[in-house]
């Protein structure tokens, strides 16, 4: 780029990147705890884990030193199948305010430069709970291979007071939750007191209740040092047996997103979530989130019939309170 624009690429200089790519953020309350640097890096690892070639295509677009614009995503692809995404999540798009036409321009050149690439499918977003479309996004849409999806998630409000948020609680999930924090002993895990072991046995139970051990150990050290960092952290619930159930969280943005859990088959029936998710809220609360993101409830890729475990994960997340918030992905298929 020429007078006065540059780009700054996240894989030559993360550093520099993440910085302006901070500065892009600040005009927007919350764009997703999802797009945390540290979950970024988990996904590509885990995108390592199963043999993916990763071309890392993340970007700020600089003016005067003025960052306006930002693309995350990456091209991954394995034998027969191509994706230009961030493995489990659409690519993002960002935008200042007020871009000119001038700016405007340059995205547009570099949405020419994606879609040039050897892909089969590309997905985009904006950031999370916003409803304007970054620029990339608006021009992807001129396309007819382009269809825009929705994606619905569960949100609370974490500026309300903890009453407040409380009341909003489905009446049966007092009693569940008050079983947890009366029977467990729930203990919450941040960079003033993470320890490997807790990880360790959080990682022994998820091997154990998937039966099998479904990510390399270095995305564990991942998440570790996440919240070491500070962006995450993660609640332990045991029993007078041990660990019962675990969750961790992603703090990010402004927002705190509930990002994986594991918990003891045979235990099952009892409510050992409920509690655990609880204390998230009002931890997250008490850490600064804004907003708490239970992750999504009724996908686009269902055409909206929803078979029954679907709708079991969606009334599990509404009991919780809250709104249903409407997300979108914009999805771009390649004709052959």
């Amino acid at each position: 780029m020429d007078n006065g624009y540059k780009l700054i690429f996240k894989k030559d200089d993360p550093i520099n990147f993440w910085r302006a790519f901070k500065v892009l953020t600040e005009d927007y309350k919350y764009i997703g705890a999802r797009f945390d640097p540290n979950l970024i890096e988990y996904y590509f690892l885990r995108a390592k884990d199963e043999n993916y070639k990763i071309e890392d295509h993340s970007c700020v677009f600089i003016f005067n030193d003025i960052p306006f614009s930002a693309f995350l995503g990456a091209l991954f692809s394995r034998r027969d199948k191509r994706t230009l995404n961030l493995f489990e999540m659409p690519c993002l798009g960002i935008d200042s305010i007020n871009i000119t036409q001038s700016q405007k321009k340059k995205i547009n050149q570099f949405l020419g430069t994606l879609l040039s690439l050897d892909f089969d499918i590309f997905t985009i977003k904006g950031p999370d709970y916003y409803t304007k479309l970054p620029l990339i996004c608006e021009l992807l849409l001129v396309f007819s291979q382009s269809i825009i999806n929705i994606d619905m998630t569960k949100t609370i409000d974490l500026e309300k007071n903890e009453s407040e948020i409380k009341k909003n609680i489905r009446k049966s999930y007092h009693s569940l939750i008050n079983w947890g924090l009366r029977e467990l002993t729930i203990e919450i895990h941040d960079s003033s007191n993470i320890n490997w072991k807790t990880m360790e046995e959080f990682r022994n139970l998820h091997i154990e209740a998937s039966k099998r051990e479904t990510r390399s150990v270095i995305t564990w050290e991942k998440q570790y040092d996440a919240i070491k960092e500070g962006s995450s952290f993660c609640i332990t619930a045991k029993s007078n047996t041990g660990l019962v159930s675990a969750a961790f969280f992603i703090l990010s943005y402004n927002s705190c997103y509930y990002g994986s859990s594991a918990s003891k088959r045979s235990l099952f029936d009892k409510p050992l979530n409920h509690g655990i998710i609880w204390r998230a809220i009002i931890e997250s609360k008490k850490k600064g989130a804004l907003l708490f993101d239970m992750g999504s409830t009724y996908l686009n890729q269902s055409k909206f019939n929803f078979n029954k475990k679907e709708k079991n994960i969606a009334y599990f997340k509404e009991g919780f309170g809250g709104k249903q918030t409407l997300n979108y992905y914009i999805e771009y298929k390649k004709i052959m």
